[in-house]
């Protein structure tokens, strides 16, 4: 009696033929998120002085408007526009954090700003950050990244064409914080005064700047 064998070869070489296709296929995938990753590290590593205006959301629906100006090495302003109470000024040691309802000024390490990964350079990224995903989402550049001395997880998005950075979301044990961002500016012949936060108690209140005050203080590029 004649055996058909042509199916019992058939299905071991489609198998084999899936699982080429999926090797592939995975192996595609990691060289690309490690090729996003490598771009968004040299973009960040190139930032030299931008501003960015944004709008921040939380999980209640609270609202606050700012304008981030970063003025490398290592200097920030973070600039609530009021209502929204609070200021927050980073240099390479420390970052201040001042509350115009409360009066009060706090700082932390530099380390723990939510924006130290624009601030650094690509070995300080890689010992304070770990990138847990990279893809790409049509015209963006997704990654989740976790910063260790935080022990907190980001999602932070970036225009595929230019990497300025669109969006990014904080996400904490009982609250969401996404922030979306406007277009990004090259400036310069920024006023060191907007990286000094002097002590209240002796020099008095902080100064508070709108948009256009803000604008007075930089250069347009």
């Amino acid at each position: 009696m004649r055996i058909n064998t042509s199916k019992t070869h058939l299905i071991p070489f489609s198998i084999m033929k899936y699982m080429i296709l999926m090797l592939l296929l995975t192996s595609t995938h990691f060289a690309s998120a490690a090729d996003i990753s490598e771009e968004i590290k040299s973009y960040i590593s190139s930032i030299k002085s931008i501003a960015v205006e944004f709008i921040q959301e939380d999980s209640t629906g609270r609202l606050a408007e700012g304008m981030l100006i970063i003025d490398k090495p290592y200097k920030f302003r973070c600039n609530y526009y009021e209502p929204f109470p609070i200021v927050i000024v980073g240099n390479k040691n420390y970052v201040s954090v001042y509350d115009y309802e409360m009066g009060h000024l706090s700082r932390i390490k530099a380390t723990e700003n939510i924006f130290n990964f624009l601030l650094v350079d690509k070995v300080s990224f890689d010992n304070q950050f770990e990138i847990l995903s990279a893809k790409q989402n049509n015209n963006s550049y997704v990654l989740r990244l976790k910063n260790h001395d935080l022990n907190k997880i980001s999602e932070i998005w970036f225009d595929k064409k230019n990497k300025n950075i669109q969006k990014m979301q904080i996400f904490e044990e009982n609250n969401n914080i996404t922030l979306t961002f406007g277009n990004t500016m090259q400036i310069g012949n920024i006023s060191s005064s907007l990286f000094i936060m002097k002590d209240p108690e002796v020099f008095g209140t902080p100064d508070r700047f709108t948009k256009a005050e803000l604008e007075t203080k930089f250069k347009k590029l």
